[in-house]
């Protein structure tokens, strides 16, 4: 037995495929076996692969006769032979310590999963990657000594991604775990982490951004117009197979997550899917799936992190009116910069990257980025250098500073007009 298998699931990447399996390579654990499974590459990702194992004894090569991510993991879970296994997305790629600490403390906890903290990167117009840390949980016990998931409902929310993570492969043969084959490439993952999640005793989160991912591709699976199709079906199938017996912790977890996955899905899919009659139908699914949860207590909007309450409320208030609310605040946004010169955002978390994708696609260039934490200041984000609020003062007196930050953004407001009274400002919400 080995003590690693890592999956590598992949289809015509191969700009990326080389560093991703090389980075695996090169990890300082050694006893490990990379499984990589290809869905018919056109490419050249599988001449890649296939010269990567002529060097190396540890890679195996797996040809999957459909494309669906789900159908090409659980090949790779079926050839398995280590004590634990990893999937690495193939556009991604990790620190050649990963899966050594990672396995190492998942031996001393006993856990059935073990996951790090993560960088996000984005490869900038001058083609330099900006990498910036983010955090699993901000609930620091959880990094300190192992966890039941079940028992801490926010790691629905929190705990969102399954490639930072090593399963122990007892756990997950124990409890049935495995994805949903359906084709393609979009949110098959649901299932995984919601089973994982839920059926784990003991977890645990190592405190150190191990695994990179990459953010801003194109051609990504999650801006695909087939999201809420994906979606929908993903928690129709377990909603289907939840035994009548299920817990209020699974509940709990079950509808968190879909109550994310329900926003973001909107949030991804272009006007036009929105309006189609199938889209529409499934709209109206979910609502009513989140309706009934709400009525038992397992989810509300308090639940959801920044930046998705507001349109958490607005869905639910009225899902068929979404796409006209969406398009309301686009014009509101775009009247709010057409009046205005430079552009500098407020907030680099998550809703600041969907507010500089959001702008760049449209054709605005962004001066600045703006952040209250001292740590950022005079860095890149997405290759933009982020500036303290004090330098509000620097700025031209036309500068249109959107605010991205859902939580604070009174706060901010209230900042920005004391250090300069008049300032124009937007609060701006995923687009």
């Amino acid at each position: 037995m080995k003590k690693l298998s890592v999956i590598m699931p992949s289809l015509n990447v191969a700009d990326y495929i080389r560093e991703a399996v090389e980075s695996v390579i090169r990890q300082t654990l050694s006893d490990i076996e990379i499984i990589c499974v290809d869905a018919g590459s056109t490419d050249g990702t599988r001449e890649i692969i296939e010269e990567l194992a002529g060097k190396d004894q540890r890679i195996m090569v797996v040809i999957s006769p459909v494309r669906s991510y789900g159908f090409q993991v659980n090949m790779g879970l079926d050839r398995a032979s280590g004590e634990y296994v990893a999937i690495l997305e193939t556009d991604d790629h990790v620190d050649k310590d990963m899966y050594r600490e990672l396995c190492e403390l998942a031996d001393r906890a006993e856990a059935d999963y073990v996951k790090c903290d993560y960088c996000t990167y984005y490869t900038g117009e001058n083609g330099e990657r900006v990498y910036t840390k983010r955090k699993i949980s901000g609930n620091r016990s959880l990094y300190e000594e192992s966890f039941v998931p079940g028992d801490h409902a926010e790691t629905a929310t929190e705990d969102w991604y399954l490639w930072n993570g090593v399963y122990r492969t007892e756990f997950l043969k124990r409890n049935g775990i495995s994805f949903s084959e359906t084709k393609g490439a979009a949110f098959q993952d649901i299932g995984f982490l919601h089973k994982t999640t839920a059926a784990a005793g003991n977890a645990r989160y190592l405190d150190r951004p191990l695994y990179m991912y990459c953010v801003g591709r194109g051609e990504a699976s999650s801006k695909s117009d087939k999201t809420l199709e994906f979606v929908r079906n993903e928690y129709g199938m377990l909603i289907n197979g939840m035994e009548d017996s299920a817990s209020q912790n699974e509940l709990r977890l079950l509808y968190r997550r879909m109550a994310k996955s329900f926003v973001r899905a909107c949030q991804d899919s272009s006007d036009d899917a929105l309006s189609e009659e199938s889209n529409k139908q499934r709209c109206v699914d979910l609502w009513k799936w989140l309706k009934d949860a709400e009525k038992g207590g397992y989810v509300s909007a308090d639940a959801l992190p920044d930046g998705m309450r507001t349109d958490y409320i607005r869905l639910m208030d009225d899902p068929g009116a979404f796409p006209g609310y969406r398009k309301e605040k686009r014009q509101e946004l775009s009247d709010f910069l057409a009046e205005g010169k430079d552009i500098v955002i407020f907030g680099c978390g998550d809703i600041g990257r969907n507010a500089y994708f959001y702008l760049t696609r449209e054709g605005y260039k962004i001066s600045g980025f703006m952040d209250n934490n001292p740590s950022l200041w005079g860095k890149d984000t997405m290759g933009v250098t982020v500036y303290a609020p004090a330098e509000v003062k620097t700025f031209s007196p036309d500068t249109s500073y959107v605010i991205a930050n859902e939580k604070y953004a009174e706060d901010i407001s209230r900042q920005l007009e004391e250090l300069r009274p008049g300032v124009r400002m937007y609060k701006y919400s995923p687009l």
